[in-house]
């Protein structure tokens, strides 16, 4: 543990050790892991001197190692498919092509691991089944390495492996998944009432995962999830209300009436705003600028919440609302890292549930009963506030994060932000009687 001065104050960093001018995390490596893992400490350098830039970092490892230490003790189908490759490249076998490597090294292993036991231990069984081409690569172990990869993505990726595995009977090797069954499953979930959307959006992280397994373990079969046609596509849809003056009015006296907390928070940012709300949920504390002139969210990827698009990276200036309704978030919460950790995690982000729970509260309050509206209507509702306070259309594009269409859109750094800050006070100034 690490101690650090801070005025009259003395801080305490737990898993830190200081070396030269770097502070490093170290943490004992438990004790039925050591002859596994082949040391007593993990330690790794955080790439700083600062205790304050530490901490968040210290937090990170702790989280990395405790899932890496619980993987093995309990490893998942796609941790023992990784170890047993790691085990094959370490004696220089090929996974994908092994008869080209030296496969006598690993057989002597193989029999020095077996010794007198019937069955071998892992990772060396799974290492065994893959040489002999007999190891399946499941439905389950796609989204595995998928979610790994995209945690943000883990909960629609999660959902749709569910429906598919209901629809399947069970989980099956995706080298014998065929095309009339992703066309029968996608029949299914019409059947279910679906929307065709709602369909498509459920089959999109399952073409990314099925992508993903097949570039990535080299499996010589194709993406069945690719190019799939969804009957009548788009022929359902219901256009999406749009808030009125009126419903904004409504909202912003139910929001007033309301003790401000987590949800009615991120529901007041994005109506301020026009954001959309994964961007909000999934916001870092450091991502708030809410002392600079003018204040603003410097918004950007974060590995728990993607972004939707290249150009959803962005500045987005706040009203004095917003402002001060972001501030007392940030003050609520001890977390050093997520502005919003209720709902958001180094695991991934519940958008789903928080829409889902705003989308209630909102229709139940005063003016807005017996609407459709949701918390996208926003996005729309800003678009057509800075339509009525004749906001050029790329500036409305810049501030809510929609692309732009033409090749001139991608030229230049786009309009200051002092700029697109008095078009959205503007805006929302509309709102008011």
């Amino acid at each position: 543990m690490a101690s650090f001065r801070d005025g009259p104050l003395t801080m305490k960093l737990q898993y830190c050790r200081k070396k030269g001018n770097l502070l490093f995390f170290r943490r004992r490596v438990p004790l039925d892991l050591r002859e596994q893992l082949g040391k007593d400490y993990f330690v790794a350098s955080l790439g700083t001197a600062d205790p304050r830039e530490a901490l968040p970092l210290i937090r990170a490892w702790l989280k990395k190692t405790d899932k890496e230490w619980g993987e093995l003790r309990s490893p998942t189908r796609a941790g023992t498919l990784q170890r047993a490759r790691q085990l094959l490249a370490e004696y220089g076998v090929d996974p994908v092509a092994p008869a080209e490597g030296p496969l006598w090294a690993f057989e002597d292993v193989l029999a020095e691991t077996q010794g007198d036991r019937d069955v071998l231990p892992e990772p060396h069984r799974t290492a065994l089944q893959v040489l002999q081409g007999v190891r399946e690569f499941t439905l389950e172990d796609a989204i595995d390495e998928y979610v790994a990869a995209r945690p943000g993505d883990a909960t629609r990726a999660e959902r749709a492996l569910r429906y598919l595995k209901s629809y399947l009977g069970g989980d099956r090797d995706i080298r014998k998944l065929r095309r009339v069954d992703v066309n029968g499953f996608v029949q299914h979930l019409l059947g279910q009432d679906m929307s065709t959307t709602t369909v498509q959006r459920y089959l999109t992280p399952l073409k990314a995962a099925f992508g993903r397994a097949i570039r990535e373990n080299e499996l010589k079969c194709e993406n069945v999830f690719a190019r799939v046609e969804i009957p009548q596509m788009g022929k359902d849809k219901v256009d999406r209300e749009v808030f009125t003056l009126d419903q904004y009015r409504a909202l912003d006296a139910a929001l007033n009436a309301h003790p401000q907390d987590t949800l009615r928070s991120i529901l007041l940012v994005v109506s301020e705003t026009g954001a959309r709300l994964a961007e909000i949920v999934g916001l870092a504390k450091a991502d708030l600028k809410l002392d600079a002139t003018p204040p603003h969210i410097a918004l950007k990827p974060h590995p728990w919440r993607p972004l939707k698009t290249p150009g959803s990276t962005r500045k987005i200036p706040l009203t004095d609302r917003a402002r001060d309704s972001l501030r007392a978030a940030k003050e609520r919460t001890s977390d050093h890292v997520h502005l919003y950790p209720q709902y958001s995690t180094a695991e991934g982000t519940r958008t789903d549930s928080v829409s889902a729970a705003l989308v209630k509260w909102v229709r139940t309050r005063e003016g807005l009963k017996d609407t459709r509206l949701g918390n996208h209507s926003l996005r729309h509702g800003m678009k057509d506030l800075l339509r009525s306070i004749k906001c050029p259309a790329e500036a409305a594009d810049q501030i809510i994060g929609h692309a732009t269409p033409g090749m001139g859109a991608n030229y230049g750094e786009g309009y200051p932000l002092e700029m697109l800050y008095a078009w959205i006070i503007a805006a929302n100034a509309k709102k008011t009687p």
